[in-house]
């Protein structure tokens, strides 16, 4: 499996989960680091510009391809388990319970959760405590640059 990551350059190989250990985030309390990572480059855009205002858009961007082999076992966490308003921003507390729930039990690298930003798309969640994560390999970095008509 390849999964996408968006930050800023001198933070793409990172991962350590350090950003959402220091900040928390919708699926994590601060203090519990989780590499958050999308399917699609395309998500992983929208999720990464929907946390700053278009003015405040960095310029040193780069997106990673992170390869997970496909026989690691993940778990999935379905809408019918999600509070009616688990795509409210802010986040609902239930959301950062179950991301924090399954990353202490380290039962499995991946978690797979609904992205609230697109519907029917979805975030892998990346625990990087977790034994398998010596699996995980950076395949590739590159510069990234959002079209500037997303900007406007």
């Amino acid at each position: 499996m390849i999964v996408y990551r968006i930050a800023r350059a001198n933070y793409i190989r990172d991962l350590s989960g350090v950003g959402s250990r220091l900040y928390g985030g919708r699926w994590n309390h601060k203090g519990i680091g989780i590499i958050y990572t999308s399917e699609t480059r395309a998500l992983a855009t929208l999720e990464y510009m929907v946390h700053l205002p278009l003015s405040l858009m960095p310029d040193d961007i780069s997106i990673s391809s992170i390869e997970i082999p496909d026989n690691i076992i993940s778990r999935e966490i379905l809408i019918s388990d999600l509070p009616v308003n688990w795509r409210n921003w802010p986040a609902p507390s239930e959301l950062a319970e179950l991301g924090t729930k399954w990353a202490l039990g380290n039962e499995t690298l991946l978690l797979r959760v609904p992205s609230a930003v697109v519907q029917h798309e979805f975030n892998i969640l990346i625990n990087p405590s977790h034994p398998d994560m010596k699996q995980v390999t950076i395949l590739n970095i590159e510069e990234y640059r959002f079209d500037k008509r997303l900007l406007r």
